[in-house]
């Protein structure tokens, strides 16, 4: 019987996947190099979490669920715009970390600024009440992805 619901779980989650990046297509404008869907603004995106914190470009290659080659032309093109920034361990050449600059970070702040002006906009075609629903369920999303991703990253260290 559990597996029934985990079915009906996962097909309801599906459907708002699809219809949900089907809005953000239909409803956010692309103005800047970044798509909102794309690999470079997810890994700015990403990078933002480990501020301060390098982090290998085989761990992160891994967290973006890309191969090295995809995340090596990836930082290629985000380093010629100063918004990643390189380095090698001191001890083992080889290891090569990544960190979002400066520069990195306020070009973000400008693209989240424009996709949320334009989620903006999107809601306004939302009931009130709806609105409010739409937040909780953010909220508790959030909240679930955030736990799922600490639990992947307690494995990965485990093993």
């Amino acid at each position: 019987m559990a597996e029934k619901a985990d079915i009906g779980i996962a097909r309801d989650f599906l459907n708002f996947m699809v219809n949900y990046y089907a809005m953000t297509k239909r409803h956010v404008v692309e103005t800047n190099q970044y798509r909102f869907h794309s690999h470079g603004f997810s890994m700015l995106y990403a990078l933002r979490s480990f501020r301060g914190r390098p982090i290998t470009m085989s761990r992160f290659a891994g967290e973006m669920g890309i191969t090295k080659q995809q995340l090596t032309k990836l930082v290629n093109d985000l380093e010629k715009q100063e918004f990643v920034r390189r380095s090698h361990n001191q001890d083992n050449r080889r290891q090569v970390y990544i960190e979002i600059t400066d520069e990195g970070c306020a070009h973000l702040e400008r693209m989240l600024g424009e996709i949320l002006h334009e989620i903006m906009r999107s809601l306004e075609g939302i009931a009130p009440e709806d609105r409010v629903r739409l937040g909780e369920c953010a909220n508790i999303m959030t909240e679930i992805f955030r736990r799922d991703a600490e639990n992947c990253r307690g494995k990965e260290e485990d093993e």
